[in-house]
């Protein structure tokens, strides 16, 4: 009786669990109400500029971009947008990335298909590798009026009324122009950097190239641009990691090799130029310097601390303006001061020793050039521990 009254109750259970599951399962398919959102497609009204080089700004103008960057996928003739500068419902504008070619331009927001917007002429970007006077007399980075002056570099093209180039703001008729190369006639200018501004064509935007500086050789005052690259705040960097980057435009040795010698911060977002070790990344008999021909006269080198510190270790730093191409002499292995063995010793003009004591100040340096001479100008350090020094500015004036 006991296992019929039992097999009666599991019967029914089971019966019961089948008549439940269809209507729990109903009961699921009726309260589930899932909506796939659909995002409208973007509608391009308009496209500008539609020619230029990589870097161009191009502007995209219409109804339906939202607001995310992350939503948008634009590319160049295949290649995709990495920097799109701003974003909102009815305006986008992006950088025409590095590699992009001639083509149809596409426009994507989230999972929408891709609509070409039209198409954009890529041009090969110029760029500046030297420039250099004939000027026999004064040497290659000096020039009179009526000098000829040489720019060499690639794609400035063959039109002369594309290309313009100036010294230091005034207009420096051109004498000849091929796609490397620019000859002008130097004018009546005052001492500073050259400057090319090129357009690919008459319609399009322009791009302003800066070469090296060239100078009158009566000129007097700051001449740091005409002989030194990148001594003077704002820095230009190059791989930067977080807050610090490579100094471009400088020689190294050693420890300097390949490191990070400046520094952005919140107080500083000029960038500060900085020679340190702190822990690691040691810069034992390690040098950091440029190169130039100065003209005969009388110069003051000026430098300006704006933090010295000592913390543990070896705290060697000199500044020297040697003759020659890379004739900084080393430091004693274990101390702050030439070492007698090295033949550049005879070779320094001047220098000056900076230890670990000392307060931020600016120091001058003055240095008489009865001829010209080729200079080495920069720094030599023993620096194994914790030790830093940084400066906003190394600059070169000229007396009458």
């Amino acid at each position: 009786m006991n296992d019929m009254k039992y097999s009666l109750i599991k019967n029914t259970l089971g019966l019961l669990a089948l008549i439940s599951f269809p209507v729990l399962f109903a009961g699921c398919e009726q309260d589930a109400k899932f909506k796939t959102y659909v995002y409208p497609t973007a509608e391009i009204s308009e496209m500008y500029p539609t020619l230029g080089y990589a870097a161009e700004k191009v502007t995209f103008t219409g109804t339906n971009f939202g607001d995310r960057k992350e939503a948008l996928k634009i590319a160049f003739g295949g290649v995709a947008v990495s920097n799109i500068l701003s974003c909102n419902n009815n305006c986008v504008v992006v950088e025409v990335p590095e590699g992009a070619v001639a083509g149809e331009v596409t426009l994507q927001t989230w999972n929408n298909d891709p609509i070409t917007v039209g198409t954009f002429k890529v041009y090969p970007t110029p760029m500046v590798e030297e420039v250099f006077s004939h000027n026999a007399e004064y040497g290659s980075n000096m020039a009179v009026e009526g000098d000829l002056v040489t720019i060499k570099g690639a794609n400035f093209g063959t039109d002369k009324s594309l290309v313009e180039v100036k010294f230091n703001g005034t207009v420096a008729p051109i004498e000849s122009l091929v796609d490397e190369q620019i000859v002008v006639r130097t004018p009546a200018y005052t001492s500073g950097l050259v400057t090319v501004t090129i357009r690919p064509e008459a319609n399009a935007n322009s791009i302003v190239l800066t070469g090296t500086g060239l100078m009158d050789p009566q000129a007097t005052g700051d001449v740091t641009s005409i002989f030194l690259q990148n001594s003077v705040a704002p820095f230009s960097p190059s791989g930067a990691v977080g807050t610090w980057a490579i100094a471009t435009g400088w020689h190294t040795s050693g420890g300097f090799d390949g490191a990070t010698t400046l520094q952005f911060t919140e107080e500083n977002p000029d960038g500060l130029f900085v020679l340190e070790c702190w822990g690691s990344n040691k810069k034992e008999n390690a040098k950091i310097y440029q190169v130039a021909t100065l003209p005969k006269g009388d110069y003051v080198f000026e430098l300006d601390f704006v933090q010295i510190a000592k913390e543990a270790g070896r705290f060697g730093v000199h500044f020297v303006i040697a003759e020659g191409d890379g004739t900084i002499p080393s430091l004693v292995a274990n101390g702050d001061v030439f070492d007698s063995a090295d033949e550049n010793v005879a070779k320094v003009i001047e220098s000056y020793a900076i230890t670990g004591s000392m307060d931020p100040h600016t120091k001058e340096i003055a240095v008489h050039l009865d001829e010209t001479k080729q200079l080495t100008m920069g720094f030599v350090t023993q620096l194994n521990n914790k030790g830093t020094v940084k400066l906003s500015a190394i600059r070169i004036n000229r007396g009458n």
